[in-house]
């Protein structure tokens, strides 16, 4: 028949039938704009187009995953983001009537339909409504870019060795991710016989595919050509067992990597740091010891993990050990920590693996049973040596690196040599802690490679956005220092002589102390910015610690009943902020 039209138009007319951009046109509108279009296959780690291309027609992504890059004038490229199935890429130049403005790579094995410009400079007459629709498009990746390294339905798992016990692991991740979606575990021997349009299906009805990969460099390949993310499975004890570069054969150097370490449940990590050397793009590592380290590979994997950021605030910080008991007590999974000055220290604790009642005799002894702050010094650069906090700090966590603590961990400092933020995540951790608890004026800086180093109160005292930009997923965020107030029960504007000091003390006609007024004077300027990152969470926690000031380490079981007592309230009222 004259009208019957050929299997690959029909084909093509029935997808965009299903698409929300062509559903509205008449079919016959449908069917001669199908047999403009082309059909494209385009492998795992093919390029569609490059940034500065001429733009000659527009894509829609049917099956697989692109990846958006752009470069940058000082060099460099950014990632803008992943393209999912049902997306259009491309319009944005035919609609400006401009060269492509990003370069766009198949992460896995894709299939597109591509329609040439003179079919879309008619699409657009036909139907006004669609252009308005990929105009909307057009600018919402233009505001926020595409979508983010988020909902992965594609995993391969990769040993690093013979050795490793990666199917082990893989079955074990498969059994928790099969607790909220159905999974398909894709073994070497079966991956070939895994069509794309069968993948495609399985992810359109929610489901999760692991390709266990083994030692074959194709079948490797193969496994990568479809996965969104990539684990490199390894003994954390046999860096030196790495087979080739990452062990990505070619395209798989694209994916997102997670290192996976496994290691017996009393082992002592050391050579995180070296695997994490022959891996520098890796997007996280994560230490398995035991069936609650695989599930919180999952909730990581899956934007499920909830991240705990701890602010600085002096004594006030020992709050911070009620508010883990609570969580802990309640069943909240922490995935993830950060923290800046007594934050960091504690969460370096909560990081470290300590429980409840370790962390308390700890901190009792190093903060409580005699004072930190006691090493007076010549003023010439501050008031204490800080020989003393640093003696704590080495005493309580040894030459331990960031890396080998069981769960990811961070540290913030300010940077006066550069005037920004310093994050700490690698290197020796009681240096960081250091750092971070630098409060000028009362400790000396860490002076390192060149640079100043204080409290990293002074820039940002509750640093979200960082723990944002490594975590997808909730933010538990705690500040104990935002409701502090610094007050004087004296009028004067200059020091009286000393009889009168003493009559106002035994009066207890308040004045604060140097070290008082120079700890808060480092943290007053990032009140607005806490003020910021505090809308940022997913749950606020801020303890009542009216009474207990910032130097005041005797208070110690006052504030950690506080931050129980005040999280055990609002978990119980089921309150996400205060």
């Amino acid at each position: 028949m004259a009208n019957e039209l050929d299997p690959i138009t029909a084909h093509i007319g029935h997808v965009l039938a299903g698409h929300p951009l062509f559903s509205s046109l008449p079919a016959p509108v449908r069917d001669a704009l199908a047999a403009q279009m082309g059909w494209l296959v385009l492998p795992g780690g093919a390029q569609l187009f490059d940034q500065g291309a001429a733009a000659d027609g527009m894509y829609l992504l049917i099956v697989g995953r692109l990846r958006a890059t752009r470069q940058l004038e000082q060099g460099g490229e950014r990632e803008l983001g992943d393209i999912v199935p049902g997306e259009t890429i491309g319009e944005t130049g035919l609609i400006a009537q401009a060269p492509r403005n990003a370069r766009v790579v198949a992460i896995r094995d894709s299939e597109l339909l591509f329609l040439p410009q003179h079919g879309f400079e008619q699409f657009s007459r036909m139907q006004p409504e669609g252009m308005m629709w990929l105009a909307r498009v057009a600018l919402r990746r233009s505001y926020v870019g595409a979508a983010p390294k988020t909902g992965f339905s594609s995993y391969v798992v990769l040993p690093a060795s013979m050795e490793t016990h990666a199917e082990t692991f893989a079955r074990q991740l498969c059994d928790v991710l099969g607790r909220d979606r159905p999974v398909r575990l894709v073994d070497a021997s079966e991956e070939q016989k895994l069509s794309l349009a069968e993948h495609a299906a399985w992810e359109a009805e929610g489901g999760l595919i692991v390709y266990l990969a083994g030692h074959d460099p194709a079948a490797r390949r193969r496994c990568l050509r479809q996965s969104d993310c990539a684990l490199l499975v390894a003994n954390a004890d046999r860096p030196a067992a790495l087979q080739s570069r990452l062990a990505l054969p070619g395209h798989g150097a694209r994916l997102p990597l997670h290192v996976v370490l496994l290691q017996s449940a009393d082992s002592k990590p050391g050579s995180t740091a070296e695997w994490l050397q022959r891996l520098p793009d890796h997007l996280g590592h994560h230490h398995v010891r035991d069936e609650h380290d695989v599930a919180r590979v999952a909730r990581r994997l899956t934007g499920r993990a909830t991240g705990i950021v701890l602010s600085g605030g002096g004594a006030r910080g020992f709050a911070h050990l009620g508010v883990v008991r609570a969580l802990r007590e309640a069943g909240r999974a922490i995935d993830y920590v950060g923290g800046c000055s007594i934050g960091a220290i504690i969460g370096a604790g909560l990081a470290a693996g300590w429980s409840d009642e370790e962390m308390r005799e700890r901190f009792r002894r190093y903060f409580v049973d005699s004072n930190p702050l006691s090493d007076w010094t010549l003023p010439l650069v501050a008031l204490r040596s800080g020989s003393s906090v640093s003696a704590r700090l080495r005493s309580a966590f040894g030459t331990t690196d960031i890396e080998d603590l069981p769960l990811p961990f961070f540290s913030v400092c300010s940077n006066l040599s550069d005037g920004a933020l310093e994050v700490h995540e690698h290197g020796t951790l009681w240096r960081a802690l250091r750092a971070s608890s630098a409060i000028p004026g009362v400790l000396p800086p860490v002076f390192s490679a060149g640079n100043v180093l204080v409290d990293g109160g002074v820039i940002d005292n509750l640093p979200v956005d960082e723990m944002r930009k490594r975590l997808a997923g909730d933010i538990v965020a705690v500040d104990v220092g935002g409701h502090y107030r610094l007050e004087a029960q004296v009028e004067e504007t200059e020091l009286p002589p000393w009889w009168r000091l003493v009559g106002n003390w035994f009066r207890q006609r308040k004045r604060p102390t140097i070290a008082q007024i120079l700890l808060r004077s480092g943290m007053v300027n990032s009140l607005a910015t806490t003020r910021r990152r505090r809308r940022q969470t997913q749950m606020l926690i801020t303890p009542q610690l009216e009474g207990i000031e910032l130097l005041d380490w005797a208070a110690f079981e006052r504030a950690e009943a506080a931050g129980y007592e005040h999280t055990c309230a609002l978990l119980e009222a089921g309150a996400a902020h205060d």
